[in-house]
Formats: C-alpha cells, sequence, structure tokens
C-alpha cells in the first residue's frame, strides 16, 4: 500500500513536470510602428477637348456701330472738305474692311476697327480746331496767345501731312494737341475781347446819352440798351462769343446814335445861329428905323412884347429817358468778369514783356562779352 503510494506521487509529479514544460513562455509583443503606405496615383489620361473656332461676330458688330458713330461725327464736323484725303482713306478702309468682316465674320477685327475709330474722331477733332483756328484770325486773337495759337497752326499742319496712312492713334494725338491750343487761344481771348468791347459799349451808351438819345431816338435807343443787357447775360452764362457779338452790335447802335443826333443838333445850331444874326440884324434897322420914324400907336398884326404866341409846350425830362445798364446782379456779375480778365490778361502781358527784355538784355550782354 504504501509503494502504490509513492508510486502514485511519483506519477503526479511527473506529470506536473511534464505540463510546466509543454506551456511556452510569451514572446515579446513586436513594436508598432507607424507604416504609411505610398499610395501610387494612376496617371490620367486627358481626353482632348474637340476644339472650337472662336467667335467674335457679335463683338465685330458692336465695334463697327463705333465706327460708323466716329464717321458721322467727322462728316458733321466737315472732314470731307476740310481734310479730304484722310477722309477718303479712312472710307476706303472701312469698306474694304467691311466686306472682309462680310466674308469671315467670326475672326477678331477689334484692333482694325478701333484704329479706324480713333482715325474717325481725329478727323472730328481736327476739323473742330481748324474751325477754332478760323475764328482765331477772325477776331485777331493770335497775339493774345501767341506761343498756343504757332502750336496749334504747327500741329494742325502735322496732321494734315501725316496723311490717310498714319494710324488712327497717332492722327488722334496731333489732332488733340491742336484742339487744346487753338482752344487755350479762342476761350481766353474772346473772354478778353469781349471785356474790352463791354467797356467800348458802355462808352458809346455814355456819349449817346450826352445828347438825350433816349428822347430823339426812343426805339434805337431801348435796342440798343437790351442788347447790351442780353449780352451780359450770355458773358455771365459763358457763351461769350454770343456776349462779344451783343457787346459789338450795342455799341454800334449807340455810336450810330451820337453821330446822328450830334449832326443833327450841329446843323440846327447852325440855323438858329444863323437866325439869331438875321434878328440881331433886324432889331438894328427896327432900331434905326424907330429912331427916324417912331409909330405912335399899335400896328395890327404886330403883338404886344410879352404876348404868348403858342401856347407852352412841356417836354419830358431827359434825364428820366435814360436806362441804367449796370445795375442789376447780371451787370455786376458781367462787370466783374471784365474786370477780372483784363486783370489776368495784363498780368501776362507784363510777365511775357519781362521775359521779352531779359532776354534781349542777356543777348546784348553776350555779344559785349564776345
Amino acid at each position: 500500500m504504501k509503494k502504490t503510494l509513492i508510486a502514485f506521487g511519483c506519477l503526479l509529479t511527473a506529470i506536473f513536470m511534464i505540463s510546466c514544460g509543454s506551456t511556452p513562455e510569451p514572446e515579446p509583443e513586436p513594436e508598432v510602428k507607424d507604416i504609411v503606405e505610398e499610395v501610387k496615383e494612376e496617371p490620367r489620361v486627358e481626353v482632348p477637348e474637340p476644339e472650337v473656332e472662336p467667335d467674335f461676330s457679335e463683338e465685330n458688330s458692336k465695334l463697327v456701330l463705333t465706327v460708323e458713330a466716329a464717321r458721322q461725327k467727322a462728316l458733321s464736323a466737315g472732314a470731307d472738305t476740310i481734310f479730304p484725303e484722310i477722309f477718303n482713306g479712312a472710307e476706303s478702309e472701312f469698306s474694304a474692311l467691311k466686306n472682309e468682316i462680310q466674308s469671315s465674320p467670326k475672326a477678331d477685327y477689334s484692333q482694325k476697327l478701333n484704329e479706324l475709330s480713333a482715325k474717325y474722331e481725329s478727323l472730328a477733332v481736327a476739323c473742330n480746331a481748324q474751325v477754332l483756328r478760323e475764328k482765331a484770325d477772325k477776331f485777331s486773337l493770335s497775339e493774345g496767345n501767341k506761343q498756343a495759337y504757332e502750336q496749334g497752326v504747327k500741329a494742325l499742319e502735322e496732321y494734315s501731312s501725316l496723311g490717310a496712312g498714319a494710324s488712327g492713334s497717332v492722327l488722334l494725338e496731333k489732332a488733340k494737341a491742336a484742339f487744346d491750343s487753338m482752344s487755350d487761344v479762342v476761350n481766353n481771348g474772346l473772354k478778353a475781347n469781349a471785356a474790352r468791347e463791354r467797356q467800348k459799349a458802355l462808352d458809346a451808351k455814355k456819349d449817346a446819352d450826352k445828347v438825350k438819345a433816349g428822347v430823339a431816338k426812343k426805339e434805337e435807343y431801348v435796342k440798343a440798351s437790351e442788347t447790351f443787357k442780353k449780352a451780359d447775360s450770355s458773358y455771365v452764362t459763358g457763351n461769350i462769343e454770343g456776349a462779344y457779338s451783343g457787346y459789338k452790335e450795342s455799341k454800334e447802335i449807340f455810336n450810330q446814335l451820337y453821330e446822328t443826333i450830334y449832326a443833327k443838333r450841329a446843323a440846327a445850331q447852325a440855323l438858329i445861329d444863323a437866325a439869331k444874326q438875321k434878328v440881331n440884324a433886324s432889331q438894328s434897322y427896327a432900331q434905326e428905323a424907330d429912331s427916324i420914324a417912331p409909330l405912335a400907336e399899335a400896328v395890327a398884326g404886330i403883338e404886344e412884347e410879352g404876348a404868348v404866341l403858342l401856347e407852352e409846350d412841356n417836354f419830358a425830362d431827359p434825364e428820366t429817358a435814360v436806362i441804367d445798364v449796370e445795375e442789376g446782379v447780371t451787370a455786376k456779375a458781367a462787370d466783374k468778369i471784365a474786370e477780372t480778365v483784363i486783370s489776368a490778361e495784363n498780368i501776362v502781358n507784363d510777365v511775357v514783356e519781362q521775359a521779352s527784355e531779359s532776354v534781349q538784355t542777356e543777348a546784348a550782354q553776350e555779344q559785349e562779352a564776345q
């Protein structure tokens, strides 16, 4: 029995040892690392889109209308007669371009159309500059701003010499230069001329007032005064040419009134003087006759001394017939503008004169030094 127990114990021990030996020890867990896998993109195969032909037909139509508008402005300004060579060249170019557009409407003609539009626009501007030049000559304005006038004349000559083959942008630049110069000459010159003409009209009116023109020639006098007032209104509102013409017209009417009435008064005064001489002579004869054979009583047909032969005539006061054209807001504003313009012109003339004298002095000194 004892041996049996020992044997069983040994068996259990052996089983235990076997079970312990067969259980493996746990292996250490591997270190986990972030692994980023590279994703390789598959190459894209681009499918070419079908080519679409650009269509500029709508833009071309709009630009053609722009050219047409510029052409009409040039015609209205007289381009066909003032600058016929450049205008006819533009006409030929426009006609050919319209045929080209008609045959290939989708092509881009923007550059050609814009250049042609600029060419027509240059014609309108150059024509306006030429009109201003003629106005400057008509009113003798060149001396007031000689430098600007010469620049304008030169620019117009250069514009004309460029001819039809020049680009629209070049022609337009030259035309604008001519217009700007001539605008300075005319605008500033006319303002000063109108100011001087206003003063002349006022002086003429004063002469007319001296001979009572408001009584002797009332209708013409009123017309001249109203014309002067309208000229003042034009001057204040910026219609300088209208103001100049109005002042000139009123001046001429006042001068004519003065000369006419003065001549008539002079003739009448001569008759009065002659009559007085005759009366004096008659009185001398009468006194002599009276001394020889004095009258003893009244004689029929001879009135007594102091008798009233005609009814007294009450003439209107000539002073009340005078129209004051220098009163009122408009008149005072016009007077202020005229005074400012004349003052500015005098300053410019003084500066130019001083500069001229300075140049002459320097030239003389240089000659002496040599």
